[in-house]
């Protein structure tokens, strides 16, 4: 592996650092994508599509365009291969202003980013293996819990947070491929009437494949956003995987598959009404009807919990670690608190703002349905970025003689990529034929996007309009640390 992924992992975790090759590359990624979703959204993404037939094509599709999307940040990965994601990418997109790139990031990255809906899965999937019903203060208490301990474990044990992290993704990964094997083995035997449910799915037949799709934008917009949710996740590594060989759309190909294969059993075993009823535990309520009670209420609703679990710790781990970056830039407040790692290695602060925050989302929203709107929250501003440096990249493709990364995204990708995210940024606003929620329906994309804009307003406070009125400028001073990073810091020098 690359000296930038080895000097990120002593970073993150503080740890000796290991050689990876191109199969782990690719399983760092895959398991970077794979996390609650493919367990809990297939039926959010059912109840907007109306069928199963349009269901499973909007999972091809969101497959397509994240692959796209996949290509697009190869390309920044080999042109730009230092850490930082989309930070670096939205940085480069916009090189007269690139602290308004670095300000836009950070309200996403601090309010949207965090991992509720997992918190939210594990809640539900645990209080399904205990046999208790999920109330509203059940779930959120267990929810709570969960990101309290994946919090805690990174903050005072951040090497044992790294093998447990990796523990969990085996068993994440294992998951994924028993809902499929359960697809393969059980999963068409139900197709055939094996299966415990007295009346048996018919969900595959011909004549009712597409029955009841739904042909409004809202609904199908919001469906394909649900099923790029389950897909998040190629972006967050690949710079520091910039010298393996297009590990990302090798992942891309193959979670886009399992997670077709996945549906295919969801749909195979769990009849319409338990999609409808049962929406995130859907995957709980295929072993359940499968494979009898024991398997279907206890043992595995407590592996996909653990996944999700390991997912949150992920997700601590590197929101963290990137607000603690962003603090070394001098872009937020407390900049020095955030900076520290004092005294166990990790980023405290951080972890405390990623607390904090995923308790507010988990409690703030309706409980019934708090996962599809935290879901939309997470995708509409990740859509948007995405979006943005997409446009950078066609930008830096033809207008900058200096961009010559040593992958270059297919012009066919990227065109096709920015149609489609184009269309997932308007088509929340359409107004839906009925609205049975309980949440207006455009109010996901008005907060998260209001909140993602906060990071404009932000930056031509302090860095334009307060130097303009107060007659100062903003020198920045840097300092080398031990670890080989660098501290910025602005000093104001009168004018």
């Amino acid at each position: 592996m690359t000296k930038v992924f080895r000097e990120t992992v002593v970073e993150i975790w503080g740890s000796r650092a290991i050689n990876y090759g191109l199969l782990s590359a690719i399983f760092i990624i895959v398991n970077s994508i794979i996390g609650s979703g493919i367990f809990s959204t297939p039926a959010s993404v059912y109840k907007h599509a109306g069928s199963v037939g349009l269901s499973l094509m909007l999972w091809l599709a969101g497959g397509f365009i994240s692959l796209c999307g996949s290509s697009m940040a190869l390309e920044f990965g080999t042109g730009i291969p230092v850490s930082g994601g989309l930070k670096n990418y939205l940085e480069r997109s916009l090189p007269n202003r690139r602290l308004l790139g670095t300000c836009f990031y950070i309200f996403y990255c601090t309010f949207l980013q965090v991992s509720t809906s997992s918190a939210i899965s594990f809640a539900n999937y645990i209080l399904l293996a205990a046999g208790q019903e999920v109330t509203t203060w059940k779930m959120r208490g267990v929810a709570i819990a969960s990101v309290s301990f994946a919090v805690l474990i990174f903050a005072f044990f951040p090497r044992a947070a790294m093998y447990t992290n990796n523990m969990f993704g085996a068993i994440k990964i294992i998951m994924l491929l028993f809902v499929i094997f359960t697809d393969i083995k059980t999963g068409f035997a139900a197709l055939g009437g094996h299966n415990k449910l007295e009346e048996k799915p018919d969900n595959f037949n011909p004549k009712t494949l597409f029955q009841g799709t739904k042909t409004n934008v809202y609904d199908i917009s919001t469906a394909l956003l649900n099923c790029i949710f389950s897909y998040q996740g190629y972006d967050q590594v690949n710079a520091i995987l910039s010298e393996v060989r297009n590990p990302e759309s090798i992942a891309m190909a193959t979670v886009t598959i399992l997670s077709i294969l996945a549906n295919v059993a969801y749909f195979a075993g769990v009849s319409v009404d338990q999609f409808h009823d049962n929406g995130v535990t859907v995957a709980g309520f295929l072993f359940l009807n499968v494979l009898g009670d024991k398997a279907g209420n206890q043992v595995l609703p407590v592996l996909i919990a653990l996944s999700a679990l390991g997912h949150l710790i992920s997700m601590s781990k590197s929101i963290s670690v990137v607000l603690q970056v962003l603090a070394k830039e001098d872009v937020l407040i407390f900049n020095d608190i955030f900076t520290s790692s004092k005294p166990f290695g990790s980023p405290l602060a951080g972890l405390g703002v990623v607390w904090v925050v995923t308790i507010i989302f988990v409690c703030a929203p309706p409980a019934g349905e708090a996962y599809d709107f935290v879901v939309s929250l997470s995708s509409y501003p990740y859509t948007l970025m995405l979006f943005l440096c997409t446009v950078g990249a066609v930008k830096l493709r033809y207008f900058d003689n200096d961009w010559n990364p040593p992958f270059k995204a297919p012009i066919l990708g990227l065109i096709v990529f920015i149609l489609a995210c184009l269309f997932l940024l308007i088509a929340p606003f359409v107004p839906p034929k009925d609205n049975d929620s309980n949440i207006p329906y455009y109010l996901s994309s008005v907060v998260s996007l209001s909140i993602t804009l906060l990071g404009v307003v932000w930056y031509f406070v302090r860095f334009i309009i307060a130097p303009f009125l107060f007659r100062y400028k903003l020198v920045p001073k840097y300092k080398d640390l031990p670890d080989g990073s660098r501290i910025t810091r602005y000093k104001r020098i009168s004018k």
